[in-house]
Formats: C-alpha cells, sequence, structure tokens
C-alpha cells in the first residue's frame, strides 16, 4: 500500500486500501501520543527539578548578600 496515493486518491481507493491506511493511521496516531504523554512528563520532572536547585542556589545567594 502506498499511503501518499491513498490520501491523495482516497474517493479511487479501494476499501481494503483505505481499511489499512486507517489501521496504520491510527497505528501511528496512538504510538506518537504515547510518546508525546511520556516526554511531557519527562519535562514535568525535569521543570521540578531545576526548580528545587533555582529556588536553593536563590536562597544560597540572598543569604550571603
Amino acid at each position: 500500500m502506498d499511503l501518499k496515493k491513498v490520501i491523495e486518491g482516497y474517493e479511487k481507493a479501494s476499501n481494503n486500501e483505505l481499511y489499512e491506511a486507517l489501521i496504520f493511521l491510527k497505528q501511528r496516531f496512538d504510538s506518537d501520543k504515547q510518546r508525546i504523554v511520556e516526554i511531557s512528563h519527562q519535562i514535568d520532572a525535569i521543570e521540578k527539578d531545576y526548580n528545587k536547585l533555582y529556588n536553593e542556589y536563590k536562597n544560597r545567594v540572598k543569604g550571603n548578600g
């Protein structure tokens, strides 16, 4: 199956071609969505660690200045 051809010519694609394209796109969507969720969790954890360290640094500098 040539996904690009099916998408561009979907009106003339066979039912089987449409079905295969749908299955592929659904799997790709689900996979990409899962990766985005995982990356979002990683970014949140990084931000939390950064803020914790930055606040400690600010408190130390403020106390010495």
